[in-house]
């Protein structure tokens, strides 16, 4: 019980000094115990389910994916890991706090995934991303896997065959006329 006060109060300072430290300000993923902090925070938010301490670290956690967001054009380091874990994060306590996670996995799309496909690392967190949150982003973010489409298209192409099975059994529910007219700009963009 005392070493898991003290992994608390540890990880909350370490995420509360990256949220506000200045010299994190132009790329807080150049801070190494960020990854570990957020994902401890949200393992221990899990397995306490209380609402009190989800509502303790929302605050920092989102402040740290604003600034990531902010940074992400500037970055020379890889930002999908801590992306991927927040938005984990947003996904499961959302309506604990109030947060609607759509603008942030919109946002981690375009930002964030759009430069990073090539990564196999972020290209395989993403995917089973995708796989743990298949229901919930089918059901309650129905629009973003057609939208996104080429772009997950694009990150199976860079990162092999292993990863689109994943994909596509994701896609099975969705309506096919609006995955093709996705796709269609793309064909017709390499047809000249």
């Amino acid at each position: 019980m005392v070493d898991r006060d003290r992994d608390w109060e540890f990880h909350l300072r370490s995420l509360s000094a990256s949220a506000r430290d200045s010299n994190f300000s132009a790329d807080p993923a150049s801070d190494h115990n960020l990854l570990p902090s957020v994902r401890k925070l949200y393992e221990l938010c899990k397995s306490e389910e209380s609402e009190d301490l989800v509502t303790r670290v929302y605050p920092h956690i989102n402040k740290i994916f604003q600034r990531l967001v902010s940074s992400v054009s500037q970055s020379r380091i890889s930002n999908g890991l801590i992306f991927l874990a927040i938005l984990q994060f947003f996904l499961d306590f959302g309506e604990i706090v109030l947060h609607d996670a759509d603008p942030s996995l919109r946002t981690f799309f375009r930002s964030c995934l759009s430069r990073e496909f090539a990564d196999p690392v972020v290209a395989k967190a993403t995917l089973d991303f995708l796989n743990v949150n298949k229901k919930k982003i089918l059901t309650s973010f129905s629009t973003l896997l057609p939208q996104f489409f080429p772009l997950l298209l694009k990150l199976i192409a860079w990162n092999g065959e292993k990863f689109g099975e994943i994909i596509f059994k994701g896609l099975s529910r969705i309506n096919s006329s609006r995955v093709i007219s996705s796709t269609v700009p793309i064909s017709c963009g390499l047809a000249k």
